[in-house]
C-alpha cells in the first residue's frame, strides 16, 4: 500500500503537528525501543507498547501488554479497538496521536478560498500552495472545507455545518465537541502543506468561516 492511500498517526501539540507516520504496512507498531515503526522514547512507554492492524480498509489498534496501558480518547482499551477518524491513540500521557483515516472523497461544487487553497471537484482533491494533499480528507472533512469554500468569508452557523455534514443524524446528536473536534482536523492537514496558513477561522459565538484575501 502507498503512502497517498495509507491512514495517518500525526503527533500533535495544541495544532502543531510534531511527527507523522503512514500506516502503509499490514502491521504498524509502536514502542520505546528502535525497531518499532513509531518511536515513543518515553519512560512511560513499554518497550513494545501497541500495534496498528490493517484489514482491509479497518484499522485495528492493540495494547500488547504494556505495562502502563492505551488509551484512545483517554480511555483504557482492554481488546481490539477498531479506530476511527480523529481518534485520539495514547500510549503516554504526555503525547497524542491523531489517527487520519485516508477515507475517500465526495463529489463536490468546485471552490476556490484564499489565495493558495482550491479544491478540484473532478479529481476530488485539496491543493494547497499548488501541492495536493495526501492521503486525501475524509469524507467529513471534505465536506466541511467544500461548505466553507462556497462562500469564501462568509460565517457559517454549526447548524449549517451539521446539515451539510451529518444530513442523516439530528441536530441535537451532534455535539459542539465533535463540529471543533472535526474542524481542528481540517486544520492539522491543512497545515501539513501550509504550516503558517490560518484557513478555517472560528467566529466565536457564530460558527466558522473560510478566511478570503485579506
Amino acid at each position: 500500500m502507498s503512502e497517498k492511500e495509507a491512514a495517518l498517526l500525526l503527533w500533535t501539540e495544541g495544532e502543531e503537528i510534531k511527527g507523522r507516520w503512514s500506516l502503509d504496512k499490514e502491521i504498524t507498531t509502536l514502542g520505546r525501543w528502535p525497531d518499532n515503526d513509531v518511536v515513543v522514547d518515553d519512560r512511560w512507554v513499554s518497550r513494545h507498547h501497541a500495534r496498528i492492524r490493517r484489514e482491509g480498509e479497518r484499522y485495528v489498534l492493540e495494547d500488547l501488554g504494556s505495562k502502563n496501558g492505551t488509551f484512545v480518547n483517554g480511555r483504557r482499551i482492554t481488546g481490539p479497538v477498531v479506530l476511527n477518524d480523529g481518534d485520539e491513540v495514547q500510549v503516554t500521557p504526555l503525547i497524542k496521536l491523531t489517527f487520519v483515516d485516508y477515507g475517500s472523497t465526495a463529489p463536490l461544487p468546485s471552490a476556490q478560498g484564499r489565495p493558495g487553497l482550491v479544491l478540484d471537484r473532478a479529481a476530488r482533491q485539496v491543493y494547497v500552495g499548488g501541492r495536493q494533499l495526501e492521503p486525501p480528507l475524509s469524507q467529513a472533512q471534505f465536506t466541511l472545507l467544500a461548505l466553507l469554500a462556497e462562500q469564501p468569508g462568509r460565517v457559517y452557523s454549526r447548524e449549517e455545518i451539521i446539515a451539510a455534514v451529518w444530513p442523516e443524524d439530528r441536530a441535537e446528536g451532534i455535539s459542539d465537541e465533535a463540529i471543533d473536534a472535526l474542524v481542528r482536523r481540517v486544520r492539522l492537514r491543512l497545515r501539513e502543506l501550509d504550516p503558517d496558513g490560518e484557513y478555517v477561522v472560528t467566529v466565536r459565538g457564530y460558527g466558522f468561516k473560510l478566511e478570503p484575501k485579506g
